[in-house]
Parts: structure tokens; C-alpha cells; sequence
């Protein structure tokens, strides 16, 4: 043996993904697979549990497809699991991406690597090693688990999204890798979650066994977002954002980059932040696809009516409730100035009976020096029954003394519109409302998985108790916005009824 002689270029696995493989390109083009900057950053960054938020078009479900079949080829006994947000996707993944790159291997590596079995979904090799692509995984151990827009599968399929994070995640040993790859979706959801807490770990902290590594891709860093139209004249809208875009991502953006985003803000509207976002808060701020109150909660944002929000002694205060028998109860607190709604806190639990609510009210009334005018809630106060004394609620919340004014029986369609009405109108404080601005945000219609497209009627679940509350107060009848300052009587601070 030559001892002289050089090791193939096949020992190094950042040969192999320059030189190796093949793709379909945007246009269907057959091309040489070369890593681009986003997809190079992915690579060299690669931990046990990854957590990417990017924009749409950088090729990283491409790119990570070919660090899967690379691995698959040259390590034996290794499986990996993709997860698709639709079937379709997953077929166009394993189809276009996976199966298409080995089959234009050279010949005499898929020989020395056959493709021992072979389904629309999966490929076993002769070396032990396989790759299957689906929906998500229920059993079998994985050593790679990679997630396709996950965001959508929390926004459109909770159900699965609680499949994957129950099942498919602990299916992943220690020592395995788990990567999650995604646009965003909305503030809601397991996805927002980990990004959130991610975020919230100091960047110079090292990582801990369960830890994920958060990384975001912007639409700024990628070369090919710049247009050049020197006439291209843009609006005072369009100026403003630039901004304080570069006021937020410290650097300037080149005259072809604001004139590419532009184009892009004007083809989609406010959807464009969450499909091109420049920082990851904006990405997770608009995302108000099927949302009932998306824009509007987007606009208070713009406007700085999110923001610190004291109680003010001078002024009364109202509740808005949705009471649940064996669910959650929420109240919402809120102080009217003028035009102004101001929204100042927020209460939701479950499991607890009246006069834990009651005990709410008190401590608030106490702790803030206000008294209430009002409490409004759910028409269905009349009818439903607590416990086995047949009382309605109405009664048995009027016993404790709290007197409830119900809000009239309307279409939720209806009382959708008002809140939509309404909330132009409102200023929230940042912190206290934060759980059920969260919710309000989320809130949206259901999806219908087998047409493929949304439902005129709202998805129940963990946002709906907040926005069923909300929508309560909307619709009340004398709950309209009026142009009279309502300054309270004299502070009783014993009274909070």
C-alpha cells in the first residue's frame, strides 16, 4: 500500500455536500447541490436540539434533506424521520428531494449503498441505515427527527402537534438529533413556546442536556432578496418601517432590498412579516392567517396601545366574564376614558367556584383602591345549572354578590364583528392582559383538513375562554363606546360589588 497516497475526498463530508448530490432548483432545473450561506450556517451549528426560525425560500428543508442522506450513506444504522406539515409536502420531500438526489448519485456509490427497499414514504439501505418521510412517528426509535413547519402544524393541527411532542420528540434518544425548521404561525402554539424560552436563555450560556439552540434566518441576509428599480418610489408607510427595521437590526438596508421587501409588503400585505420577517418578534407578531382579531391586535401594536397601563382610581371599572361549569372562567377588567377603553388586567383559571372569583374581585378592589360599575356576562348565566340545587349561575353568583348584567344572545358571527368593532378602541397593558391578548391573537377559525381550507366557525380551545369573555363585553348591549369621560363616584373601598 502506497502510504503516500492522499484519502479520498469521500472521507470529508463537507467535499461530499459540494460535490455529490443533486437537486431540482426553483424552476425544476437539475443542479448541483452547493450549501448555501443559510444552509452552511445550519450545518456548522448543528446540536442536539436545533430550533430554526427562518423566512420562506432558503432551501433549508433541501438542505437538511441532503445532510440526512449523506449521513444515511456513509453511517451505517442510522435512522432518520422527516416530518411533513401536509401529506403533500411530504411526498413532494421525499419524492423531489430525498429520492431524486440518490437516484443521481454516481453509479457506483449507489452500488456500494443499494437501496434495499424502497416505498413512496421510505428508503432502507444496505447498510442499515434508513430515511422515511410522513406525518409524524408513534413508535420506532429515530436518531434524527427533523420537523417541517412546525408553526402550521400547531396553528392547523394541534392534535398532531401534541402527536409529535409526546411521541415522535421521546422517541429521539439522548443522543440523538431533533431539529425543528419553521416560518411562524401566530404567538401561540408548542412551537412559539420553545422559541420564546429559547430566546430566553443568555446567548453566551452553554447549552444543557434538553436545551434548544434557537437561530433565526432574515430575509436581509439573504443575497437574492435586492431588486434593482431605480424609479421605484416608495411610501411614507414603507420609509417608516425601513426605519425602524435598521433601527432594530443595527445595520442599513441597500436601496434593492428595501425596493425587493416593498414588492413583497404590496403583493401580501401584512402577511409578508410573517413569511419575511426581520427580527423573530416580528415574525411571531403577524402570523393572522385564519386569526378573527390578527389585524386589528397587529394595528395596537403599530400604534403603541400595547404598553405599561396603571389602574386609575378616578375611573370605575367593568368586567367581561365567560364562566365555565367544569372548565375555565375569564374575566377581563377594564376602565372606559372618552373613546378610550382601557384594558388593564386579565384572570383566567379553572377547577375554582364562585366565590373564588369572588375573592378575585375583592383582592383587585383592595389592592387598586377602584370600585366596579358593572359586571357583564354570558347569556347562558339564566339557564345552566350549578351544582345540585338547581340555582343558575345568575342566582348563585347574585347570592355572593356579584350582580351580573347578561350580555344579549347573538350569532358568535356577530359578536365576532363587534370585538372587530371594538378594539380600534382599546388600550391594553402590556403585562397583566399579556395571557389574554395571547389568546386573542390566536383565536381563529377552524381548520377543515379534508377541503383544505377554513371553517366559518371558530376552532374551540384554549383561547376560546378568553375570547368568548371578550366578546361578552362587546356585545353587551350598553357596552358600546360612548363619548362621556365615566369618572367614578367617590372610592368606597370597602365596596367592590
Amino acid at each position: 500500500m502506497d502510504s503516500c497516497a492522499e484519502p479520498s475526498p469521500l472521507t470529508d463530508r463537507a467535499w461530499r455536500l459540494r460535490n455529490l448530490y443533486w437537486i431540482k432548483d426553483k424552476d425544476g432545473r437539475r443542479i448541483r447541490f452547493v450549501p448555501n450561506w443559510a444552509q452552511q450556517r445550519a450545518f456548522d451549528s448543528l446540536s442536539s436540539n436545533n430550533l430554526e426560525l427562518k423566512v420562506r425560500q432558503l432551501g433549508i428543508t433541501t438542505g437538511y434533506c441532503m445532510l440526512w442522506l449523506d449521513t444515511c450513506l456513509f453511517s451505517p444504522d442510522v435512522a432518520v424521520g422527516v416530518i411533513a406539515h401536509t401529506k403533500e409536502d411530504a411526498k413532494v420531500i421525499f419524492r423531489d428531494k430525498i429520492k431524486f438526489a440518490y437516484d443521481n448519485l454516481p453509479a457506483d456509490l449507489r452500488a456500494a449503498v443499494p437501496a434495499v427497499k424502497q416505498t413512496e414514504s421510505e428508503i432502507i439501505f444496505g447498510n442499515g441505515s434508513s430515511i422515511r418521510v410522513g406525518l409524524t412517528f408513534r413508535s420506532g426509535t429515530v436518531q434524527v427527527l427533523h420537523v417541517t413547519e412546525y408553526g402550521y402544524i400547531c396553528a392547523h393541527y394541534p392534535r398532531r402537534a401534541q402527536e409529535i411532542r409526546t411521541g415522535a420528540f421521546e422517541a429521539v434518544p439522548k443522543s440523538g438529533i431533533k431539529i425543528i425548521e419553521s416560518t411562524a404561525r401566530g404567538r401561540a402554539g408548542h412551537f412559539y413556546d420553545l422559541c420564546r424560552l429559547a430566546q430566553q436563555r443568555r446567548s453566551d450560556a452553554p447549552l444543557q442536556h434538553g436545551d434548544w439552540r434557537f437561530s433565526f434566518l432574515p430575509w436581509w441576509e439573504h443575497p437574492e432578496y435586492s431588486i434593482d428599480e431605480p424609479a421605484f418610489v416608495f411610501t411614507e408607510a414603507e420609509l417608516r418601517h425601513f426605519t425602524d427595521t435598521e433601527t432594530l437590526i443595527g445595520r442599513q438596508l441597500s436601496r434593492g432590498q428595501r425596493c425587493w421587501y416593498a414588492r413583497k409588503w404590496r403583493d401580501q400585505g401584512d402577511d409578508v412579516r410573517a413569511e419575511y420577517p426581520s427580527t423573530p418578534e416580528e415574525a411571531f407578531q403577524q402570523s393572522t392567517e385564519g386569526a378573527y382579531y390578527g389585524s386589528p391586535l397587529l394595528e395596537a401594536y403599530r400604534a403603541g396601545r400595547v404598553c405599561e397601563l396603571p389602574w386609575d382610581r378616578g375611573l370605575e371599572v367593568e368586567t367581561w366574564w365567560d364562566l365555565g361549569v367544569d372548565d375555565s372562567t375569564a374575566i377581563w377588567f377594564l376602565q372606559r376614558q372618552g373613546q378610550q377603553l382601557r384594558v388593564v388586567d386579565y384572570y383566567e383559571n379553572s377547577g375554582e367556584g364562585l366565590s373564588h372569583y369572588r375573592g378575585i374581585l375583592e383582592q383587585r378592589a383592595q389592592q387598586h383602591g377602584i370600585v366596579y360599575s358593572r359586571h357583564i356576562g354570558p347569556h347562558d348565566l339564566k339557564v345552566r345549572e350549578l351544582g345540585n340545587d338547581a340555582k343558575s349561575r345568575l342566582q348563585a353568583a347574585a347570592e355572593l354578590g356579584i350582580r351580573f348584567e347578561v350580555a344579549p344572545m347573538l350569532k358568535v358571527a356577530d359578536g365576532i364583528e363587534a370585538v372587530r368593532r371594538l378594539l380600534p378602541h382599546c388600550w391594553f397593558d402590556e403585562s397583566r392582559t399579556a395571557p389574554g391578548r395571547k389568546a386573542l391573537e390566536h383565536y381563529r377559525k377552524e381548520w377543515d383538513a379534508v377541503r383544505g381550507c377554513w371553517k366559518d366557525q371558530p376552532l374551540h380551545d384554549w383561547s376560546s375562554h378568553a375570547a368568548d369573555a371578550f366578546r361578552v363585553g362587546a356585545v353587551a348591549g350598553d357596552a358600546r363606546l360612548n363619548t362621556r369621560n365615566t369618572r367614578a363616584r367617590p372610592i368606597q373601598p370597602a365596596r367592590w360589588r
